[in-house]
């Protein structure tokens, strides 16, 4: 008898799961964990791992961080780490752990892998990390933003399936709903039913509600006129998006330059949408540092932020006026041409600046 392994019992876990995925309606949770994909990815490619070694790699590192808050490199016990990256340096879970001190902080770190591999270790052991100054993952906020855009994406759908034409046909017997049914189903080419009701039920639910032509065979429940509506519903799903996604460094919001904003405004939008994001690089790259200084990472590797984070990233050290070592410029303001710039972007009034 044969006998399945380990592997083909995940196979068929995994295949069964997608077959049951497929026979699920498109429904609140499904939009939901695809908004939580959507916003996991987002994080993870915050940043960019630089010369790492193989066996770190970021995502592992940035779903610690994500999603627990902290993350440490360290190398563990040969019985848990073999395989393609046996001996080397690995990611791991780890939380502050034993006596707090006076801040509540562990005086130890508990690392956890995947495989069982589980240790309470002094912090000299291994280099750890907090993802944010809050010691805070991201769970909450990717939940809250799932969330949002879900109930938008939803609101959305159910305005496009009210302004859809969608004919219920009246029928007498089985007989002609099977004729209504193929005449259907001939104009259409495919296997779709037709929505039919008795036409003593239909009389009923409508009685003294609706007048029904009795020479009429079809009543439409919906209204084609409220598609020109739906436009307010996609302004409300990119606008959640906007919003979440100028939170960390994808600054949206300051795409558009409205009449009543100065210039300083727009560019104060893209200032405060890397408040969050510097903070989180400045944790990671203190992490390399301590890593580097105990020898478990190359002396040239580094964290810095990904490709479309540093576009924004140089634009905002270009409006904060930030030199090349991360210091604010002393930069001359002219009073004059700073009035004139507001007066610009937004004094509709026609009012004088008054800038004395």
């Amino acid at each position: 008898m044969s006998v399945l392994s380990l592997k083909d019992c995940a196979d068929a876990n995994i295949l069964k799961d997608i077959k049951e995925r497929r026979k699920i309606p498109y429904n609140k949770k499904l939009i939901k964990e695809y908004c939580i994909d959507y916003m996991e990815n987002y994080f993870t490619s915050m940043f960019d791992y630089k010369n790492f070694p193989a066996s770190l790699p970021k995502e592992f590192a940035e779903e610690y961080f994500i999603y627990e808050g902290s993350c440490a490199i360290k190398k563990i016990p040969a019985i848990y780490n073999t395989g393609m990256y046996a001996g080397e340096t690995v990611f791991l879970s780890a939380q502050p752990s034993n006596d707090p001190d006076v801040y509540g902080q562990g005086s130890k770190v508990i690392v956890t892998s995947a495989n069982g591999y589980n240790e309470i270790i002094d912090y000299s052991e291994c280099a750890f990390a907090w993802n944010n100054s809050a010691h805070t993952s991201l769970r909450g906020f990717i939940n809250i933003a799932a969330d949002a855009i879900t109930n938008a994406f939803l609101a959305l759908r159910s305005g496009v399936r009210y302004s859809k034409t969608h004919p219920i046909f009246k029928a007498s017997d089985d007989k002609e709903i099977a004729a209504l049914n193929k005449f259907w189903q001939d104009i259409c080419d495919d296997q779709d039913s037709l929505a039919i009701t008795s036409e003593n039920v239909l009389e009923k639910a409508f009685a003294g509600q609706m007048e029904i032509p009795a020479a009429s065979h079809v009543i439409n429940l919906s209204d084609p006129t409220n598609s020109d509506k739906l436009q307010y519903l996609i302004d409300v799903c990119d606008n959640y998006i906007r919003i979440f996604m100028s939170f960390y460094g994808q600054c949206i919001q300051g795409n558009a330059k409205r009449a009543q904003q100065t210039v300083d405004e727009v560019n104060g939008h893209t200032s405060a949408s890397f408040i969050l994001p510097n903070d989180m690089l400045a944790h990671r790259q203190a992490w390399v540092k301590d890593a580097i200084s105990k020898g478990l990472l190359p002396e040239d590797a580094e964290i810095d932020f990904s490709a479309a984070f540093k576009v924004e990233e140089i634009k905002y050290q270009k409006e904060a006026d930030i030199d090349g070592n991360g210091e604010i410029e002393d930069a001359d303001i002219n009073i004059e041409e700073t009035a004139a710039n507001n007066k610009e972007g937004g004094d509709d009034d026609g009012k004088e600046v008054n800038t004395d």
